[in-house]
């Protein structure tokens, strides 16, 4: 049955429109209202020479500049990338990812952008780079972390916790000392000779981000163990990367970065760093997540949805913001902060607010993938042939360490869920064990994307200092070419390998299935006292319904909005999906309404 989206076909789907046009409407006039009392504010009182007017014209020829060579080819991309993303969705081309269109487009708008400003000032004078990690941290990434935390289905991610926890610790650091140390034995073949470039990098180059990987699996419906054990794993390690990166990237430790020994000791500064960056950074997360639903709760902003969307996007640059200013992360702060609000402050927003807000949440988090990528296509211009070895090193090294990391950690899992299952007295079947194959599609989900970018941003100046000048700009290009190679040839590949490997597909398990078996009895019993007994009362209020955490509950309360049911099916298929794959199907459920539905 094909179905075709209408805007004004039924009541329901009047009210969603009227919403979400006013939300988008009002995000897009806010810059408009301050650019507009910022200027009156600095318009000059008194015009007798007319001197003013020379200088308000100069002014108005920049910024049409600014627009026409940098707005204007950005938005253009952006529009294009969403097209060409829909129409390879549409035509079924697995072998290449959505994030490979938008690399693509970002390449010609590197080439563009050289052509107009010339390549001294775009790529020698680091032009981009001044720009991009501020914009990468403030703007693209607290939302692309809030969503995950919020679309979180936390019945599969509880299940698979303490093992998740295995790859995602263990196995995050098992890579990363692999990686450092082949890195240091081959410092003759690239010529990056610092232990501590080497380790540094290693850290922040183990964080994987499975963006197309993720996405393929939503399409197709992979068995829920494979799809929660990547997802899980690619969102807990990029706190475990941070946490490295930060101790190997601060002066404070290793002196003013001439010499490699470092001021105190090292298992000291790790130590700290950990309570301070992980325990800190989840300590003010989970804070705010509570100060804003209590906020939510006695405000009562459910008759305006409006506000309760944008109370919810702006919630995630607060707690980033607010996490950096007390020397805290405020990627680990964000994430566990949209975890907590993803159980507790849904029920507080209204029946029509809730699918909204997740639904302007996941746009606005595609819209900075789509903005990540960009930027990685743009930065292949300035790629040279000294990256590129550096670069196929660092390819090999990430490999060799993803199958160091996988493997102990896989046989450790197995070993812990056969004791589980034999104490619990369940079939051999349902320990849910992770055969060879599942292990092999985690190796090949080692993914790199925006964390690793960013963080190589933040490199220090010690990388120019102890390997020579020009080395923190070779590494910035290598972390561009092992994101853009891995994308191709790992995220085009998923499919294949799914279908070769016999993974089940095409299923719709629920969220019980792995929960009820998987979750160790201990921890499930005093999860669940804590949820019923303290947080939900404070937060909420009463007590849980069933099903409360997760998506279940939220469902249920969005499926009255729909009589036939197209809706609450259409937005089962939104907060169940990634948020590329949720925005780039072309499938026969892509639409709120059926066409063969009556006019209202």
């Amino acid at each position: 049955k094909q179905y075709k989206f209408r805007w004004g076909c039924c009541r329901t789907c009047k009210m969603l429109r009227n919403e979400v046009l006013l939300a988008l409407l009002s995000l897009l006039t806010l810059p408009a209202l301050t650019g507009a009392a910022h200027h009156r504010c600095d318009a000059p009182v008194h015009n007798h020479t007319g001197y003013e007017f020379l200088e308000e014209s100069e002014e108005h020829e920049k910024v049409s500049k600014i627009a026409g060579q940098v707005v204007l080819p950005t938005s253009f991309a952006i529009m294009l990338t969403l097209v060409l993303a829909a129409q390879v969705e549409r035509c079924h081309l697995s072998f290449l990812p959505e994030s490979a269109i938008v690399i693509g487009v970002g390449v010609a708008l590197g080439a563009l952008l050289v052509a107009t400003f010339g390549f001294d000032k775009v790529v020698e004078s680091n032009f981009l780079h001044q720009w991009s990690a501020p914009v990468l941290n403030l703007f693209f990434l607290p939302i692309i972390i809030f969503e995950s935390g919020w679309t979180l289905r936390w019945r599969d991610f509880a299940a698979q916790l303490q093992y998740i926890l295995v790859f995602a610790v263990i196995g995050s650091l098992i890579s990363m000392v692999v990686v450092g140390s082949l890195f240091h034995a081959t410092a003759d073949k690239h010529g990056i000779t610092s232990w501590r470039t080497a380790y540094a990098y290693a850290s922040l180059i183990a964080a994987t981000d499975p963006v197309a990987t993720l996405a393929t699996y939503s399409q197709l419906k992979v068995e829920p163990l494979l799809n929660v054990m990547v997802f899980g794993e690619s969102t807990i390690n990029d706190a475990v990367a941070i946490v490295v990166f930060d101790i190997m990237n601060s002066d404070s430790i290793f002196g003013d970065g001439c010499s490699d020994t470092p001021t105190g000791s090292v298992s000291t500064a790790i130590g700290i760093g950990v309570l301070q960056k992980l325990i800190g950074s989840i300590a003010v997360g989970v804070g705010l997540a509570i100060i804003y639903t209590l906020v939510l709760r006695f405000a009562d902003l459910q008759h305006s949805q409006l506000m309760e969307i944008l109370y919810i996007l702006i919630s995630c640059y607060l707690t980033f913001a607010a996490a950096e200013e007390v020397q805290c992360s405020g990627i680990i702060a964000t994430l566990f902060c949209s975890m907590v609000m993803g159980i507790y402050t849904k029920p507080h927003l209204s029946k029509e607010g809730l699918p909204l807000a997740t639904f302007m949440v996941k746009g606005a988090a595609m819209l900075a993938d789509t903005g990540i990528f960009l930027l990685v296509g743009v930065d292949v211009m300035a790629t040279n042939g000294a990256s590129l070895t550096l670069s196929a090193w660092v390819m090999l090294f990430c490999l060799i360490g993803r199958l160091a990391a996988i493997l102990p950690c896989g046989l450790a899992v197995n070993l812990w869920k056969s004791i589980h299952g034999r104490h619990q007295e369940l079939n051999k079947e349902r320990w849910n064990l992770l055969s060879w194959r599942h292990l092999f599609m985690m190796w090949h989900a080692g993914l790199r994307g925006g964390i690793a970018l960013v963080l190589t941003l933040e490199l220090g100046d010690f990388v120019d200092r102890t390997d020579g000048e020009g080395t923190k700009q070779r590494l910035i290009n290598c972390t561009v070419m092992v994101i853009v190679v891995f994308l191709l040839v790992f995220g085009g590949s998923t499919q294949g390998f799914l279908r070769m490997l016999g993974i089940k597909m095409g299923e719709d398990l629920p969220e019980e299935y792995l929960y009820s078996t998987s979750l160790l009895t201990c921890t499930r019993s005093c999860g669940s006292f804590l949820h019923r007994s303290l947080l939900w009362p404070l937060l909420v209020g009463g007590e849980p319904p069933p099903g409360s955490i997760g998506h279940s509950a939220e469902l249920q309360e969005t499926a009255e909005l729909a009589q036939g049911g197209q809706l609450h099916e259409r937005l089962h298929e939104i907060g169940s999906c990634h948020r590329s794959h949720a925005f780039y199907r072309a499938s026969s459920k892509t639409s709120l309404c059926a066409a063969g539905d009556d006019e209202e």
